[in-house]
């Protein structure tokens, strides 16, 4: 399994994060969290755009309507409409607003699985000593909100096996990431189990994804690259990376092999490729995100 690189962006990302392909506008999106941007890189165009978000985001997921995603940012859910640059708030999440919403994604039924963490620094800029506080929210398209899980530090890598019998979710803070069942007749979750922990050496696990052959690829947090990890939790591939702060991962373009690996700069000393957003190609298929069944006017 090889990653060959083929186009880089060297946008100086405060911390990008939240990659997500869209078959339907062919393009890939990813926001930077510190500097509340959200990108569009349009492969039918090759274009980059960039736009401002209202509040720090976290992630992006997919509506049926193109052009319209729904975006998680650090107070709630919005929906945004690309070509009128529009924002209109979906759900407040998280009642508990010393939280803010990290990563997520959808199930096959077009529920959303977003998870919280402590905000630090907090809106006053003080910083906290991160402990489990955040919980593992799922939401119906309908905007019923249930908490999943508890006692959750850094909630990361969200992520569904092929066959949408397993949900995957990282703790970076414990670097443990958990496997459960998903029952797809109710949408729910049991019999959580500890699916991988990789050696220090291997960073922390961040954002994720799942490839066409079921295997988890994990980026990895001061770890220089990203894991790819076979479906018994074992690490198959090791891919080294230039810089340390590798946040997130997804699959995209036509065939599914174009990698997208987004990265963060919050290193003490500065690295070159540090906050860029890179493409490579993949010898192997990704798999396609499942879409949220709202529009506009849901």
């Amino acid at each position: 399994m090889t990653l060959i690189l083929d186009k880089k962006f060297d946008l100086n990302c405060g911390l990008a994060e939240g990659c997500v392909w869209s078959a339907i506008d062919n393009a890939f999106y990813w926001v930077d969290i510190v500097k509340s941007h959200l990108y569009k890189y349009s492969l039918t165009y090759d274009s980059l755009q960039c736009f401002n978000t209202p509040e720090q985001p976290a992630n992006i997921m997919l509506t049926q309507s193109s052009g319209l995603l729904l975006v998680s940012l650090f107070d709630g859910l919005y929906l945004f409409d690309v070509s009128k640059e529009s924002w209109q708030l979906w759900l407040d999440v998280e009642p508990n607003k010393t939280l803010r919403i990290n990563d997520g994604c959808v199930d096959v039924n077009g529920n959303i699985w977003l998870g919280t963490m402590l905000m630090s620094p907090d809106k006053q800029g003080i910083e906290h000593d991160m402990g489990k506080y955040g919980r593992l929210f799922k939401i119906s398209p309908n905007k019923v909100a249930t908490i999943e899980k508890e006692v959750i530090a850094i909630f990361n890598l969200a992520t569904f096996s092929i066959d949408n019998n397993s949900f995957y979710y990282a703790d970076s803070f414990t670097n443990e990431i958990y496997a459960c069942d998903f029952d797809t007749s109710t949408s729910t979750l049991s019999n959580q189990h500890v699916f991988c922990k990789l050696d220090d050496k291997y960073g922390h696990p961040d954002g994720g994804t799942t490839d066409s052959e079921g295997f988890i690829w994990s980026a990895r947090w001061d770890g220089k690259g990203i894991a790819r990890i076979s479906p018994n939790g074992e690490l198959a591939q090791f891919y080294p990376l230039t810089t340390s702060q590798v946040t997130n991962v997804c699959f995209g373009g036509e065939d599914l092999k174009t990698v997208l690996v987004t990265t963060a700069s919050l290193t003490n000393e500065s690295e070159a490729d540090g906050g860029s957003v890179q493409l490579f190609r993949c010898d192997v298929a990704g798999s396609l995100p499942n879409i949220v069944p709202i529009s506009l006017n849901s």
